[in-house]
């Protein structure tokens, strides 16, 4: 009989660790939490992602929004007017509530309405109503070439005639107060689509005040819309920075243009002229249009766009400035090669000019940065993003205002805030103190015509605006 060369001590160690290396039922519990947590973590992965397209995405939408409103603003006429009422073509026709909610039937002609809802697009709205597809294609098709459905909102109104056959003979659709679009089909079964002329009366005011807190409160104190203070600081961006360079007692007057529909307010139109007095001295704005361009321009006709806004953020704080400081994070004496605002996490970042995205992701102590390439040997540099707007990657044009980007506090940090850093030939200098080169100003008999018919006369109306102006007092608790 054959014995075995092993130790029956190890044979039975080798069988404990058999035993022990069998599953049991805390390991299956276990894998059973991992799985879970796997599928959390794809789960998370994928709202996260979905959540940041949908924000990119109404970034964009805000960018295009405020472009479309910024033109709608600038719309220039040819001369100066006190009131201008522009012809109607066609009224609003009033809509039964039995249109609200009809159908059409075989053999009966029916005028059918509705308003667009939440995920409803027009064509669905009158398939609804039980016309045809054949039908509503031909209505849409021609309505089409005037107005992009795809810019559709809910909201939108429609009112579809529909004869007997099931055809519709006649399509209104409106968009917005200012926009409605006819279709009408002839007698030979062609349709044809036009915008309605609305009637709408523009008006010219004139406020003035004196800043008590700040601007923005100053402005909607005189009973406007914090738009126009926005639209105003637009204007002054390239010389007046308004996170810094306001103080308590300036003064502000606004020539301007008001648009009602029926009487009622509708929208701002052009900002007209514009006068602003503080601690950088007085400053003047006048709008002009000449040969197909538009612009603003001070009172020697210089042209007030220079290469870069004064802020890349909107009003804000400056927290840190250009030169030496004792470091937050470090605190070590160093050179602050840059100018920190600060502000909360998502407020918009601005490119401060025309360029090229030069570099646009994780950069160490930076954090999230973007760097943009101008002309003239400038370089900006945007840092500690808590995110960067989709589309901006290296080799992407930027122009001047578009978003780029959200502060954040990213990197090396101690808060909510956005580092602005500036090249000037490869060499940091401070962006406080750059005076970047102006647009073409106005020359020979065109300023000429400028100064009599515009500056002139809106002058005389800001002075008068500003007449007995002065900052309210300030009521303190207790007294």
């Amino acid at each position: 009989m054959m014995r075995s060369s092993v130790p029956m001590g190890d044979l039975l160690r080798n069988q404990r660790k058999y035993r022990y290396r069998r599953p049991s039922p805390y390991r299956k519990w276990l894998a059973l939490l991992v799985l879970c947590g796997a599928a959390y973590g794809v789960y998370w992965f994928a709202f996260s992602e979905a959540d940041f397209t949908v924000h990119s995405e109404l970034d964009g939408a805000y960018q295009e929004a405020m472009l479309v409103v910024s033109e709608a603003m600038h719309i220039a006429a040819d001369q100066v007017v006190e009131e201008v009422v522009e012809s109607s073509v066609e009224s609003e026709p009033v809509v039964s509530a039995q249109a609200l909610s009809a159908t059409w039937q075989e053999g009966s002609p029916v005028v059918v309405a509705g308003v667009l809802e939440k995920n409803e697009s027009v064509f669905l709205a009158l398939q609804a109503r039980n016309i045809s597809q054949a039908a509503i294609h031909n209505v849409v098709t021609a309505t089409g070439k005037e107005f992009n459905f795809r810019r559709s909102r809910p909201g939108d109104s429609w009112v579809a005639e529909v004869a007997a056959d099931g055809t519709i003979t006649r399509f209104r659709y409106q968009s917005s107060p200012e926009d409605v679009f006819v279709t009408t089909r002839d007698e030979n079964g062609q349709y044809t689509c036009k915008k309605d002329e609305v009637k709408v009366e523009a008006r010219i005011e004139v406020i003035g005040g004196a800043i008590n807190n700040t601007f923005w409160q100053a402005l909607e104190a005189t009973g406007e819309q914090g738009g126009l203070a926005f639209r105003f600081m637009e204007i002054f961006a390239f010389t007046i920075d308004f996170n810094t360079e306001t103080r308590e007692g300036d003064q502000f007057a606004l020539v301007f243009e008001k648009k009602y529909l029926d009487g009622k307010f509708l929208r701002y139109g052009r900002l007209l002229a514009a006068k602003y007095v503080g601690p950088t001295g007085t400053h003047y704005a006048f709008h002009n249009e000449s040969k197909g361009e538009r612009g603003y321009y001070d009172l020697k006709g210089e042209n007030l766009a220079r290469q870069f806004l004064r802020s890349p953020l909107p009003v804000t704080r400056i927290t840190s400035r250009f030169g030496r400081r004792v470091h937050p994070v470090l605190g070590s004496v160093r050179d602050h090669q840059g100018v920190d605002y600060g502000a909360p996490t998502g407020t918009p970042v601005q490119s401060v000019a025309d360029g090229v995205i030069t570099f646009s992701g994780w950069k160490g102590a930076n954090g999230k940065l973007v760097a943009v390439r101008h002309s003239g040997g400038f370089e900006t540099y945007y840092a500690h993003l808590s995110e960067i707007t989709k589309g901006i990657t290296a080799g992407k044009r930027v122009t001047r205002g578009q978003l780029i980007g959200k502060v954040g506090t990213t990197g090396r940090s101690t808060g909510p805030h956005l580092h602005f850093g500036m090249k000037k030939n490869s060499k940091y200098v401070d962006p406080l103190k750059v005076d970047a080169m102006r647009g073409d100003p106005l020359k020979g008999a065109e300023l000429d015509r400028f100064t009599q018919g515009i500056v002139n006369p809106y002058r005389q109306r800001l002075e008068e605006a500003l007449e007995g102006t002065k900052p309210a007092p300030i009521e303190l608790a207790g007294e």
